[in-house]
This record gives C-alpha cells, sequence and structure tokens, in this order.
C-alpha cells in the first residue's frame, strides 16, 4: 500500500506532504484545484514522461517521492532479479530539472523508467476514463479472462515455454538459412579440401626439396670438392695428415728436455684423429653423390604441385596452405554437422509444442468453465449500476497459432438495451457505461489478482442517486482486499471513504498554489454538504451529509 507521499516543486503545488491510510481513501476538490496534478505527480514516480514544463519554481528541481508498504506481495525475487535491496518498506523517488533531465530511484539506488514502470505495475492500478479504453483491446479482455479463471500458473508456465519456442525457432530460420548459404558453396570448398588434402603437404617439405636438388643438379662439383678434400687430408704425399704426423714424431723427441712438448703432442693427435674422420666422412659423402636424373624429375615434379598451390591460394608458405587446409575442413564439418544441429533444436522445438499445445487445451478449459460465471458476475454488478438490461457474452475462437497467451482469441460481447444485439463492447457501449463496465471489472478481479492499490480517477461523472451509492459500497468492499483511492465528485463516494482528503486552491501574494490536506469529521461534513448543494450551504445540506457520513461509517 501507499504509506506517505511526498511532492515539491510539481505544477501548482509547491511542497505537499501525505500520509495515507489503509482502506478507502477519497479526494475531493473543486474543478482545476489540482487534483489531477497530484495524480501526475505520481505517475513519475511510476515511470511516466517527464515534463519540464511542470516544474513550478524554474531555479529548482522537481522531487517526488512515494513510499510503499510491500510485505507480504512476494516481490522479493524481481527485486534480487533486478539486483535492489529488499525491504517491507520502499521509497520510490523520481527527480526532474528545468533542463528536462530525469533520475529515478528505489530505496535510493539509481534506476531506468522501465524499472519504475516494472515496480509501479506491480503496486498501483490507476484506473481513469482513459484507461477504459483498455477494455477494448482484445490482449486486455484475455488477461480480465484468465485472472478471473486464477490462470496465473498455467500463464507463467506456458510463457517459458512461449519465450523458448520464439527464440528457437528464430534460431532454427537462421540456422537454415546458414545452411543453404553453406550449401550453395560446399561443392567448393570440398573440391578445395580435396585439392590440399592429396597434395600431402608437410611443413618444411618445400625448403627440403629445393635443398636436395640443388645438390642434385651439382652433384659432379660436391662429389669432386670432397673428394679432393679427403685426398688433400691424407691419400697425398705430402698430405695434411702426413705432414702432421711428422711434427709429431719431433715433439716426441724432446719430451724430457721440453716438457711442454706434451701437450703439444696430445693437441696434435686430436686434430689428426679430427683430420682423418673428416676425410672418412667427406669419402662417404663423395660416394653417395651420384647425379639422378629421375629423381631430379621427382622432385621438380613435386615442387611444381607446391608452386602452384601456393599461388592459387595466394599464400607465402607451405604452412599456410596446411592451416588452409583445417580451416577448409572445420568449415565442411560445420556444413556436414548442421544438418545435426538442425535436427536436434527441430526436436526441441517438436517437444515444445507438444507441451505448449497441451498447456493452451487446460487454458482453453479453464476460460471455457470460468466465462459465463465471468459474464453473471458482470451482468449483476453492471445491473447494480444503472445498466438495466446488460448482458455480456465471451467468445472464445481458435487463433490457428500460438501467441502470447496460448491459442484462443477471446472477444467480450455487450449490450446495454433491450433487444439490442450484442456487440464488440468498444463499438457499443457509451464512455458512461464502458466506465461502469470498467469498474465492475475491477471489482471481480479485487477478488483474485493481488494488487496492493487501485485509484479510482472521477469514474463517476454523471452517477448519482442509487447508482452512485452502490458504486461507493463497491469501492469500500473492495478496499477490504485492496488499498483503494479515489478522486470524486459525488457526495456518496465521498461519504464512503474512511479517510478523506481535500484539494484546494490557495493564493500567496506572488503565485496561486494547490494544497491537499486530511479532513477532520466536522470539516468532512461541510465537504460533502458543499458537494450536494453546492457554494451556498444550507442546515438541510449539512445534516443530510452528516446522516450519509454516518450511514457509512456504521457500515465501515
Amino acid at each position: 500500500m501507499i504509506e506517505h507521499i511526498s511532492i515539491h516543486n510539481y505544477a501548482l503545488i509547491d511542497r505537499t506532504e501525505i500520509d495515507m491510510e489503509k482502506g478507502f481513501s477519497v479526494i475531493t476538490g473543486e474543478t482545476g484545484a489540482g487534483k489531477s496534478i497530484l495524480l501526475g505527480a505520481i505517475g513519475l514516480t511510476l515511470g511516466q514522461r517527464a515534463d519540464s514544463s511542470a516544474i513550478m519554481d524554474k531555479e529548482k528541481k522537481c522531487v517526488v517521492e512515494i513510499e510503499y508498504g510491500v510485505g507480504g506481495y512476494g516481490l522479493q525475487g524481481w527485486f534480487e532479479e533486478n539486483e535492489l535491496d529488499y525491504a517491507e518498506h520502499v521509497t520510490v523517488r523520481r527527480e526532474v530539472t528545468a533542463e528536462g533531465k530525469s533520475r529515478g530511484f528505489i530505496n535510493d539506488t539509481p534506476v531506468n523508467n522501465k524499472l519504475l514502470r516494472d515496480f509501479g505495475e506491480f503496486m498501483v492500478d490507476i484506473h481513469s476514463q482513459h484507461q477504459s479504453l483498455l477494455l477494448g483491446r482484445p490482449e486486455y479482455q484475455t488477461e480480465v479472462l484468465d485472472a478471473f479463471c486464477g490462470n496465473g500458473r498455467l500463464l507463467e508456465e506456458y510463457g517459458g515455454l512461449y519465450a523458448r519456442y520464439r527464440k528457437w525457432s528464430v534460431e532454427l530460420k537462421e540456422m537454415k538459412s546458414r545452411a543453404a548459404d553453406a550449401e550453395k558453396e560446399g561443392d567448393y570448398l570440398r573440391f578445395q579440401f580435396s585439392q590440399l588434402e592429396g597434395a600431402r603437404l608437410q611443413d618444411g617439405e618445400k625448403e627440403e626439396l629445393e635443398q636436395e636438388l640443388d645438390m642434385l643438379t651439382n652433384a659432379e662439383s660436391i662429389k669432386s670438392a670432397l673428394g679432393g678434400m679427403a685426398w688433400q687430408i691424407r691419400e697425398n704425399d705430402q698430405s695434411v695428415v702426413s705432414v702432421l704426423k711428422h711434427a709429431r714424431g719431433a715433439l716426441g723427441g724432446i719430451e724430457q728436455s721440453f716438457p711442454e712438448a706434451v701437450e703439444y703432442g696430445k693437441r696434435l693427435d686430436s686434430v689428426i684423429i679430427e683430420l682423418n674422420d673428416m676425410a672418412d666422412e667427406a669419402s662417404r659423402k663423395a660416394e653417395g653423390v651420384e647425379f639422378n636424373e629421375g629423381r631430379i624429375e621427382a622432385i621438380h615434379s613435386r615442387l611444381n604441385v607446391i608452386y602452384d598451390l601456393l599461388y592459387k591460394y595466394k599464400a607465402e608458405s607451405v604452412a599456410e596452405l596446411i592451416e588452409r587446409r583445417k580451416r577448409l575442413e572445420e568449415q565442411l564439418k560445420h556444413i556436414e554437422g548442421g544438418s545435426e544441429a538442425m535436427e536436434e533444436l527441430e526436436k526441441r522445438l517438436q517437444e515444445t509444442e507438444e507441451r505448449m499445445r497441451h498447456l493452451c487445451g487446460e487454458l482453453h478449459r479453464t476460460r471455457e468453465e470460468g466465462r459465463e460465471r465471468l459474464c453473471g458476475e458482470l451482468k449483476r454488478l453492471t445491473m447494480e449500476l444503472g445498466i438495466r438490461h446488460a448482458e455480456f457474452a465471451v467468445e472464445l475462437a481458435p487463433s490457428g497459432q500460438f501467441t502470447p497467451t496460448g491459442c484462443d482469441e477471446v472477444r467480450f460481447l455487450f449490450s446495454a438495451n433491450m433487444n439490442q444485439p450484442l456487440g464488440e463492447i468498444s463499438r457499443v457501449a457509451s464512455g458512461g457505461e464502458i466506465s461502469r463496465v470498467m469498474l465492475a471489472l475491477k471489482y471481480v478481479l479485487s477478488g483474485t489478482k493481488q494488487l496492493p492499490v487501485i485509484v479510482f480517477d472521477e469514474i463517476d461523472t454523471g452517477l448519482s442517486g442509487e447508482v452512485a451509492h452502490r458504486m461507493a459500497q463497491m469501492m469500500r468492499e473492495m478496499a477490504g482486499r485492496m488499498q483503494v483511492i479515489s478522486i470524486s465528485h459525488l457526495p456518496q463516494i465521498a461519504a464512503a471513504g474512511n479517510c478523506h482528503f481535500k484539494v484546494y486552491k490557495e493564493d500567496s501574494r506572488t503565485s496561486t498554489i494547490s494544497r491537499i490536506r486530511k479532513l477532520t469529521r466536522e470539516e468532512r461534513v461541510r465537504e460533502i454538504a458543499g458537494m450536494m448543494s453546492g457554494e451556498e450551504i444550507s442546515q438541510a445540506a449539512l445534516e443530510a451529509a452528516g446522516n450519509l457520513l454516518n450511514q457509512n461509517q456504521v457500515l465501515n
């Protein structure tokens, strides 16, 4: 429920603090006194558009705060989901500057307008003549029927499935589109992969082949150079090894007199061994180097394959070609695996459709069972509200597809006069009739839909007498289930409230401002008497107002 309203610098309101009470509160005042301004200020905290022109003093910002008691309404999950601190007393604040900048807060945490609207939908239902237009919308009619039938749990489960169904349907469509595009180039990708796979490319192969080809092409020169080196090292009469051996023998003769000769001798022995090894290796290499025309042709052929692939795929190395082959393999796996993914998604969609279809059947059954009861309740209530020949019907027709609320198309039909055929309520009902039908709906739903606060904005226009009395009685009965606030011009409704506020204008030296205050019993009697008799309040009007107030207090 709303516990406190604070408004600073909004339209004609400079500063107002209002402590609200449980049950039924009425707000009265002359036309133009500022009742609609009060609703506009409340609307700011519900995420409605901020208008800087409504700021009274352009040097200051406008601030509207509403304190709610939210205990028992199961909002902890919503607060956690939106990363807000939960408390049983919640303050919603909206600030607007003269430049049009706006900020919203829930318990001092900055939030956007969407969160303000979402929270407001949990807390407050403002029923005005404008909202009565909702009655002509099929989705609202479906919402009303479902609320009356208690379909909340079914709709919650169905809604989760419907969201996944829509998401997966889009994914499947995109997958099929991608698969079609991939299939178009699939043959070309397979050809490229087959060509690169068939080449059996090895990283570093090109460089090895080029080196081998160079060696084979220069085989005679290599053989001659290696053989000559071996001959010079040890085969020649004046070979290097022979010369070193002679020097080694000379060192052996001076080892006694020159000890360092021992070390020189060891080093020469190592050199001689190394040179002999080099000669042996050169000889073996020379024997292994032979001009091989067949091998040269094979290398040329292999290198031509590699060079062609490098040119075709604009690659700098064999490593790049190998990487391209891997990418092609992945692309082909994706193409070939796409059908499996599509089959899996189609299976999930089919299972979801089956469950949705079952839930749609359950929803249809409960709607069939509840629509006659809803029509009976609406007929009874609207007759009490002065539409003596009211008739209602709720049509259910298959939509032919899944919608956010199932597979039913719901249509409210209405007739206000004898022998008048039933028609769509938005077409055949007058504005006053629609307002009374909406009140009847709100009354019915107040027993099934948990909503903390409902505000009625002058829906009693044009009513009087017994109809006005019944409207007041309905509001009072609703106030036993929720907090009801009614802005009214009718004395019957003003007297029915357990709390009465008056909006009035007050002139200061520089401007006119709107005020709102809670009335005492004596002030209520005078206010209600003025609503009965006008500006000149007679003693009879005062007595009638007192009696009316007394009667309602007994009922309360």
